[in-house]
């Protein structure tokens, strides 16, 4: 399946500023004489100068996989501000985005001191066991609840009152179960969440709406190292579980509470040591220790986005590629 639109900027400055980007995040592509052939896990990406613009053309096995590839497109040219009109062939004009899933709660269980976890069964949560680790909740402000986003006549998701209206929290799928058609998250409980009073009220056969899957997927390497705080605990035990056992490393995982320690399932050789706040041990100085081997590594941590930005600074400076990290903001303080 294929979508196109072209693009009212220079064919060559755009080419050059893809370029950038694709190399900046070690990406594998192809240079033609037309243009840009771009490899990612959803699909390809076809950039080439048409008529003094720039035709982006993308490509992928399915429907959802090419509506994800085009919101990650989407997300990147909003950001830039570039062609905030744009118009994509494929559209589906009027029906939900396909990786929106409708689902019902079964359960809530304060499963630690500090965590909730919720349970949602559907018919169509299979593809969160894989494509990416993570996923948004949809709630709509008071005046559009009921209503929920569509594709306009763009192929562009449309959200009722404006994607402000909305709030959209990222969450990690903490396990899905195929034969019962359910699936597990946790939830950071902290005062004044708005996700931690919906779970205070949640109840089994209440709605829920969730958007994906999206994010990083699983890193490859036969050494790995993951850092985290309480937000990517979830995270990390998804990725535990997946390793094989022939994989070494350590997983350091920073909790507000000594009861949030829990038993991590992983057939894998990586150590797991807990840190609790206020012991006077940090995230950043257990990275400044850490030994890392000199080929097949990969380094993962996600925590708050100043202490992120500190631990790129820190793995660059020992000589960490980009493509051997996944360093990830879970929020701002």
């Amino acid at each position: 399946m294929k979508t196109t639109t072209l693009i009212e900027v220079h064919s060559d400055l755009g080419l050059q500023m893809i370029k950038a980007r694709v190399v900046e995040r070690s990406l594998p592509f192809v240079e033609k004489s037309d243009g840009l052939i771009i490899h990612l896990p959803l699909g390809q990406i076809h950039a080439c100068g048409e008529n003094g613009g720039l035709r982006l053309t993308l490509h992928a096995s399915d429907h959802m996989k090419l509506h994800l590839l085009q919101e990650a497109v989407d997300h990147r040219l909003d950001e830039a501000a570039v062609a905030l009109d744009r118009r994509w062939s494929l559209t589906k004009l009027g029906l939900v985005p396909p990786n929106l899933t409708f689902a019902i709660v079964e359960s809530c269980e304060r499963v630690r001191p500090s965590y909730y976890r919720v349970r949602l069964s559907g018919a169509s949560l299979e593809r969160f066991s894989r494509d990416g680790l993570h996923f948004r909740l949809l709630f709509p402000s008071e005046n559009h609840i009921g209503q929920w986003p569509v594709i306009s006549e763009s192929g562009r998701v449309e959200w009722p009152g404006g994607i402000s209206e909305w709030h959209r929290p990222v969450y990690t799928t903490r396990s899905v179960n195929l034969e019962k058609g359910t699936l597990d998250f946790d939830v950071f409980a902290h005062e004044g969440g708005r996700v931690t009073e919906w779970c205070k009220t949640l109840h089994p056969g209440m709605d829920a709406a969730i958007m994906g899957p999206g994010g990083e997927w699983l890193p490859d390497a036969r050494w790995i190292a993951l850092f985290g705080d309480e937000t990517a605990l979830p995270a990390i035990a998804r990725i535990l579980e997946s390793l094989p056992e022939e994989t070494s490393g350590v997983a350091t995982i920073l909790i507000s509470d000594a009861g949030d320690v829990q038993h991590l399932n992983t057939t894998s050789s990586v150590a797991v040591r807990w840190l609790v706040r206020g012991d006077g041990i940090s995230l950043l100085d257990e990275l400044k220790k850490l030994r890392i081997p000199d080929v097949d590594r990969f380094v993962w941590i996600a925590s708050e986005r100043s202490e992120v930005n500190e631990a790129r600074n820190i793995l660059v400076a020992r000589g960490i590629q980009r493509a051997e990290m996944r360093v990830a903001s879970y929020w701002s303080r």
